[in-house]
C-alpha cells in the first residue's frame, strides 16, 4: 500500500495543480491513501481541498484549528496510515508521469534505503539542486546573506553544499534530503517517530535525514524520477521568514552539534 501526505497553509495558488497531477498519476494497481492536513488556511485552500476529498474516496482531509507547523502536521498524517511506502509531498509539487512505480522498485531493490528523493526541476524545466550535504553555519550564512558581488568568491563552497560538484545524473547517498518530496519506508519513518515537532518550519527535513541515517538506513537520490517544484523560498522573501529559519537552524545545530564551516 502507498500513502501520500500533504500539509497545506494558504496554498490556493498551487494545490489544485498538485492534486490534479497526483490523482492522474497514481497507478490504478496501487492501494493508495492521500492524507491532507490543512494548518488553518484563511484563503480559499480549504474549499479546494473539500472538493477533491468529496470526489475521491482515497483522500482523507484533516483541518487543524491553528497552524501547528510542518513537521507536527505531517506526523498527524503519518499516524493515520498503515502503508509500506509513504511519500511526503509539498503542495507546490507537480507530477508529469507515474513516479511511484519506479520509486517503489528503486526502494525494493535496496531494502537499506529508508528514504529517497527524486530529481527536482524548476517550472521552466531547469535543474533545481536540492541535494545537500550536512549544513555548517557558514553554508547557511552564505546562502541567505551573500551578496551577488561576492558570489563568485564562494561559488565552489556553494556548489559543494548543494552537491553540484557530485552532479545530478547518477544515484548517490544524500546527507540532507529536501522535505519538498520524500519517498520513505513507512516502518522506518514510524521507527524514528517521524519529524521532530520542535522544528516549526525549516530543518525538520535535515533532522529527519540524520535520524534515518542514525538508525542504519540510507538516504538516497533517484535521478530517474523527476518532479516539478515551484519553490517559493519564503525565508528569502521576508525578515519574519528569515527569523524562523534562523531559529530552526539554531535548534538543529544544538541537537546535532555546531559545525562552523
Amino acid at each position: 500500500m502507498l500513502s501520500v501526505a500533504i500539509v497545506t497553509f494558504n496554498c490556493q495558488k498551487t494545490i489544485a495543480g498538485t492534486l490534479n497531477s497526483l490523482v492522474s498519476t497514481i497507478p490504478h494497481g496501487f492501494q493508495s491513501q492521500l492524507v491532507i492536513v490543512d494548518n488553518h488556511s484563511d484563503d480559499d485552500t480549504l474549499p479546494i481541498l473539500r472538493k477533491y476529498a468529496d470526489a475521491h474516496e482515497f483522500i482523507h482531509l484533516i483541518r487543524n484549528d491553528t497552524n501547528v507547523g510542518f513537521g507536527r502536521a505531517h506526523n498527524q498524517a503519518l499516524s493515520k496510515v498503515e502503508s509500506r511506502y509513504h511519500a511526503i509531498c509539498n503542495p507546490d509539487i507537480v507530477f508529469s508521469a507515474d513516479i511511484f512505480t519506479p520509486l517503489v522498485k528503486f526502494m525494493e531493490n535496496c531494502p537499506q534505503i529508508g528514504l529517497s528523493c527524486p530529481k527536482f526541476l524548476n517550472p521552466d524545466g531547469t535543474l533545481q539542486p536540492l541535494n545537500r550535504r550536512h549544513p555548517s553555519v557558514l553554508d547557511l550564512f552564505l546562502r541567505r546573506f551573500l551578496s551577488a558581488a561576492l558570489e563568485p568568491v564562494f561559488r565552489k563552497r556553494l556548489r559543494s553544499y548543494d552537491m553540484r560538484d557530485v552532479g545530478y545524473d547518477h544515484s548517490y547517498d544524500v546527507p540532507f534530503v529536501s522535505g519538498a518530496f520524500m519517498f520513505c519506508q513507512t516502518a522506518v519513518l514510524k521507527a524514528v517517530e517521524g519529524f521532530d515537532e520542535r522544528f516549526f518550519l525549516y530543518f525538520e527535513d535535515a533532522d529527519l535525514s540524520r535520524k534515518v541515517q542514525t538508525c542504519g538506513y540510507r538516504t538516497v537520490y533517484c535521478p530517474e524520477v523527476t518532479v516539478t517544484h515551484a519553490w517559493e523560498r519564503l525565508a528569502h522573501q521576508s525578515w519574519r521568514g528569515t527569523w524562523v529559519f534562523i531559529k530552526s537552524a539554531y535548534r538543529y545545530f544544538r541537537k546535532w552539534g555546531f559545525k562552523l564551516w
